[in-house]
C-alpha cells in the first residue's frame, strides 16, 4: 500500500473519529505519527505527515517537513511547504529563499499562490519594488477568491481540536460550566475565515458528557441546558430562564455564560451596564483574577468600564488584554486612551506594532503620525492587508486596491 493510501485509510477509521469526538486529538495524532515505524519512514511519509498535522500540531508538522527536506532537498513540492512553514513563523528571509527555489523549478507555472505569498514576504522585507513586480503574476481580478482563501493557511492560528481537548479535560477535572464554552466552540466550527458550521457528532457527544457528569435536577445542569438551547429561544425567554435559576442574584462561574447572559439582559432592557457593574464588579474581578487567561471575563469588564466611562479601570483591562491575552483589539483600545502627542503614546505604538505587525488599526495610527519613515509605513500598511482579507471579502477595497495604492503612494514619495 502506498504511503498516501495508508494515511487516508487511517483517517477514515471509526476508532480515530471516536478519539476526536471524545476530545483526544493528541492521542489520535500520536497514533498517526507511529502508523509507520520511524526506521521505515521515507521522505513521502514525512511529507504527508507534515501536511496532515499542519493545523493540529504545527510543531510536529514543521519537524516532519524538515526531515522530508533532508531526504530530498531539491524537491520543489517540499521547498514550497518549507516556505509556507517559515512564512507562517515570520521567518521571511528563509521563506523567500524557499519560494524562489520553488519558482525556479518551474513547478509554479500554473499556480499563482506562490506569487501572492512572495508579494507579502517581499513587503515584510521592505522590498516594495519586488513585491509590486511579484503581484503582477497574481492576476488578482481572475484569481481573487483562491488568493484570499490561501491567506488562511499562512495567517490563521486556530487549533480547535487542541482547544476542544483542553476544554473537555477541564470539564472532567471539575469545571462543568466549561460545557458552555464547549458548546459554543462546537456550534461554530471554523472551516476558514468565512465559513463556520456545527459539528454534529461533537455536539451529540457534548450533550452526553453533560448528562454523565451532572445531576439533571441541579442548577448547573440547567445552566448548561440553557447554553445548549440558547440559539433556539428568544432573548426574553433566555432572560426569564436566568431569573428562574437565580443568575441575577449570584453569577455562575462561567465567562461564556456571563458574556451571553449580559448581552441578552441588556438587549431586553432587563439591566443596564451601570447596574450590572455596580452589582457584580467585585465578583467579575475575582473571576478575572482566578482565570487570568479567560478572555471573556475581560471582554465583559472592558465593555462595562467603557460603558460607564471609567477610563482608568478600562486602561488596566486593556493592558492585560494586550500583554497577557495577546489580543490586538486591547492594544488598540489602550492606545486610544493615550495622548497621541505624548512619548508614552509613541512608545506604546512601536511596542504594539512589534506585537501585532498586521493590525490595520495600529498601522493606520502609524500612518497618521509617521514623519520620518513614511515609506516604511505605507509598505507595512499594505502588508497588513494580506493577514486581514477576512475583513475585506465584501469590499469596498481588496488586496489589489491596496497594492495599487502602495504603488501610487511610493511614486509620489519618489518624485
Amino acid at each position: 500500500m502506498k504511503q498516501v493510501d495508508i494515511y487516508n485509510a487511517y483517517s477514515t477509521q471509526p476508532e480515530i473519529e471516536k478519539l476526536f469526538v471524545e476530545g483526544k486529538a493528541s492521542v489520535a495524532n500520536q497514533k498517526l505519527k507511529t502508523l509507520v515505524p520511524d526506521h521505515e519512514k521515507t521522505k513521502y511519509d514525512y511529507f504527508v505527515l507534515g501536511n496532515m498535522l499542519f493545523q493540529n500540531d504545527f510543531e510536529a508538522s514543521y519537524n516532519y517537513m524538515l526531515k522530508a527536506e533532508q531526504r530530498d532537498p531539491d524537491n520543489p513540492l517540499i521547498s514550497f511547504e518549507r516556505a509556507i512553514h517559515e512564512h507562517r513563523l515570520g521567518n521571511y528571509a528563509k521563506a523567500l529563499d524557499y519560494y524562489l527555489r520553488y519558482q525556479k523549478s518551474g513547478a509554479s507555472k500554473v499556480n499563482v499562490i506562490p506569487d501572492a505569498y512572495l508579494t507579502h514576504v517581499y513587503l515584510m522585507l521592505g522590498q516594495a519594488d519586488k513585491a509590486l513586480e511579484s503581484w503582477k503574476g497574481v492576476n488578482f481580478r481572475r484569481t481573487h477568491t483562491a488568493v484570499e482563501k490561501a491567506m488562511y493557511t499562512i495567517f490563521s492560528k486556530v487549533n480547535q481540536e487542541s482547544d476542544r481537548q483542553e476544554l473537555i479535560s477541564k470539564i472532567r477535572l471539575g469545571e462543568p460550566l466549561r460545557l458552555c464554552d464547549l458548546h459554543s466552540l462546537d456550534s461554530n466550527w471554523e472551516i476558514d475565515w468565512w465559513n463556520h458550521t456545527p459539528k454534529k457528532s461533537y455536539l451529540e457527544y457534548d450533550q452526553k458528557l453533560a448528562e454523565s457528569i451532572l445531576d439533571p435536577a441541579s442548577a448547573l445542569f440547567k445552566y448548561v441546558q440553557l447554553c445548549q438551547s440558547g440559539s433556539k429561544i428568544s432573548d426574553q425567554q433566555y432572560v426569564d430562564e436566568l431569573n428562574k435559576l437565580g443568575f441575577f442574584s449570584e453569577l455562575p462561574e462561567s465567562s461564556e455564560l456571563i458574556y451571553e447572559s449580559l448581552r441578552r439582559a441588556i438587549s431586553t432592557k432587563h439591566t443596564t451596564p451601570d447596574a450590572f457593574l455596580k452589582t457584580f464588579e467585585d465578583k467579575l474581578i475575582a473571576f478575572s483574577e482566578k482565570y487570568p487567561l479567560d478572555r471573556k471575563y475581560f471582554d465583559v469588564l472592558a465593555f462595562l468600564y467603557s460603558s460607564s466611562g471609567n477610563k482608568e479601570k478600562l486602561k488596566a483591562i486593556d493592558r492585560h488584554g494586550w500583554k497577557v491575552l495577546k489580543l490586538e483589539k486591547y492594544a488598540q483600545s489602550y492606545l486610544a486612551s493615550l495622548d497621541p502627542g505624548s512619548d508614552e503614546y509613541m512608545t506604546a505604538l512601536d511596542e504594539s506594532l512589534r506585537d501585532f505587525p498586521f493590525s490595520i488599526g495600529l498601522n493606520i495610527y502609524r500612518l497618521s503620525i509617521e514623519k520620518q519613515r513614511t515609506r516604511d509605513a505605507f509598505i507595512q500598511f499594505a502588508a497588513a492587508q494580506f493577514a486581514n482579507v477576512k475583513n475585506n471579502w465584501a469590499g469596498p477595497y481588496r488586496l489589489n486596491d491596496y497594492m495599487t495604492n502602495l504603488k501610487y503612494e511610493l511614486e509620489k514619495l519618489d518624485k
